[in-house]
């Protein structure tokens, strides 16, 4: 996998994110740009880097951008938040590059639509890349964001029902650690 920073200068951040890259084994062959810039809706987003010219090829480039904030509220700085925390969000991120490199350009596009206009779509996509991210051995990370999201005092309402609504709960991350079963279509990605 080739990694690449664009305004990160956290030493920590960058280490965190090699250590969790380097689980993700079938990303071996693609380029992935950790980005920090505002991200609107989140605290953290992976996209395909689409190009006119490979559309019907399968996507070979990603970015994922993350935010200066948690979300955005301002006090709350993502240097700041806990290494273990840190690893949930990015194995989250990368599960979603996992789940994406299996489509073509253009079926990213349409995959990219039906995330914005179908709730049922985007909670499979959310719940997909909690899967990939525990089948790669990251549960007690997604717990741990899971955790630090929704007890956190100065995140917003408004975030933590998000969170509730489209991401796996807390129970099902405990699921799978008891019955390994329930990730068995997650780990050959």
């Amino acid at each position: 996998m080739q990694i690449s920073f664009k305004h990160i200068n956290n030493d920590r951040i960058k280490t965190c994110f090699r250590e969790v890259a380097q689980q993700y084994k079938t990303l071996n062959n693609i380029k992935i740009s950790l980005e920090k810039v505002s991200v609107k809706s989140s605290t953290m987003q992976a996209q395909p880097i689409i190009s006119l010219s490979s559309i019907f090829t399968g996507v070979k480039q990603y970015r994922i951008k993350l935010n200066a904030h948690i979300r955005d509220h301002k006090e709350l700085k993502i240097d700041d938040v806990p290494s273990q925390v840190l690893k949930g969000w990015f194995a989250h991120e990368l599960g979603h590059i996992v789940d994406y490199k299996q489509h073509t350009n253009l079926q990213m596009i349409i995959f990219g639509i039906k995330y914005l206009w179908s709730k049922k779509f985007k909670k499979k996509v959310e719940h997909d890349a909690d899967y990939i991210a525990i089948s790669h051995g990251f549960h007690e990370e997604i717990l741990a964001t899971k955790n630090f999201i929704i007890e956190h005092d100065l995140i917003g309402e408004k975030y933590k029902r998000k969170i509730l609504k489209y991401y796996l709960p807390k129970e099902d991350v405990l699921l799978c650690s008891q019955d390994e079963s329930i990730l068995e279509p997650y780990l050959d990605l």
